[in-house]
Parts: structure tokens; C-alpha cells; sequence
């Protein structure tokens, strides 16, 4: 079954906008019109965006209003869940914090972390995969962690955390675990707990 995540052109242009946007604020600090067109959008794209209120300008300088942060995370939200963790499959709909939690094993303590997480993303979540994915021999960056405090405890003890870059070194037949390079260790971790590894390849 293909993904339930279908925004509509002008919605999608503006999320597309939004990440390009916090894309470079993490690489640049600060971010200016003609950094946004570089990236290869137009200037009516910046105004329809201020206009609206998801950006503001001041002193040159575009920064992202609570409006703007707030359709980027539930962006990141429905991508995470439609496009990465539920890809292929019959799914519930996503419609409150209740479903990570029970589906998802997000401890109820831990959602506000879980969204804080998600909002500080410095990629398109688009460019992410989730481990499972990642073909032998290829190394990635590890750039989020999808489950509760138990799991992410397990695989920071492994040295699996975000800006981490690790390596599959070997997958194992018949559902068996990935062999991987981390931080010059070997470390072998479930197929399961892969799939809540989201990672960029390099």
C-alpha cells in the first residue's frame, strides 16, 4: 500500500521551504534570501512564506515564526510516520501523541523529547532512511532515534547516537541481525531495533 502522506502542491512547496530553510540555518547560523534562492527557490516562494506568517525577515536575516515551526514538525510528524517507520503497510491513522505511544513504545514522559528531537533535525527529513535500508558496505550518519528510554539507552550504550557515523559491515540471512562498525567497534543489533535507527546516507 503506498503512503497516506499527499500534501497538496502549495503545502509541499512550503514544507520543501521550510527544511531547505533549517538545512542551512544549521550549516550557516545565519540565513538570508539569497541563501533560500540558491537553494532553488524563487522570491515569491520567500514572500508567500513571510506573507503567511510560517517565515519573518528582520535585518536581512529570515528566521522561522511559531507558526512556520509548528507545520515543519507536523511535517516531519506524518513523513516519519507514513513514509519511514509504516512504508508499504496497513497503518492507523496518526492522530495524537496516544499512538507513539502505544504503537510506537514512546514513553508518555518522554514525547516532549521525542518532538524536540524531531524539530532540531538539521537534514530534509526526506534525505533519511532507516537503518535496515542501508546496504551492506555503506556508511551513514545517525541522525534520530524512534522509541522509548529503555531502547534509546540500549543503543547509546552501543554507541548508536545522532551524528554518529556507522558502517553495515554484514547482513545477516533470514532475518538475522546487521553486523556494524562503530567508533571502531563491531556491534550487531536486531533487524527491529534497525528499523528505528533513521540515518542519512553518506
Amino acid at each position: 500500500m503506498e503512503s497516506r502522506y499527499r500534501p497538496r502542491r502549495d503545502d509541499q512547496l512550503l514544507e520543501e521551504l521550510l527544511e531547505a530553510f533549517c538545512k542551512l540555518k544549521s550549516k550557516l547560523g545565519v540565513v538570508t534570501r539569497e541563501d533560500v534562492k540558491k537553494s532553488g527557490f524563487q522570491e515569491e516562494d520567500i514572500d508567500s512564506a513571510i506573507t503567511g506568517g510560517f517565515m519573518q525577515e528582520e535585518g536581512g536575516q529570515l528566521k522561522i515564526t511559531d507558526r512556520g515551526e509548528s507545520l515543519l514538525l507536523n511535517h516531519r510528524e506524518r513523513f516519519l510516520h507514513d513514509s519511514i517507520l509504516h512504508h508499504g503497510e496497513e497503518k492507523a491513522q496518526l492522530d495524537s501523541i496516544d499512538h507513539w505511544i502505544s504503537c510506537h513504545k514512546i514513553d508518555r514522559s518522554c514525547i516532549a523529547d521525542f518532538y524536540s528531537r524531531l524539530k532540531a533535525i538539521p537534514y530534509h527529513v526526506e534525505e533519511l532512511i532507516p537503518l535496515i535500508e542501508l546496504p551492506e558496505g555503506r556508511e551513514a550518519e545517525v541522525v534520530f532515534l524512534v522509541g522509548g528510554r529503555g531502547l534509546i539507552s540500549r543503543l547509546c550504550s552501543l554507541g548508536i547516537t545522532p551524528g554518529t557515523v556507522l558502517k553495515v559491515l554484514r547482513r545477516a540471512p533470514v532475518g538475522g541481525p546487521l553486523e556494524l562498525a562503530v567508533r571502531s567497534t563491531k556491534v550487531a543489533i536486531g533487524r527491529g531495533v534497525a528499523s528505528k535507527v533513521l540515518v542519512k546516507p553518506l
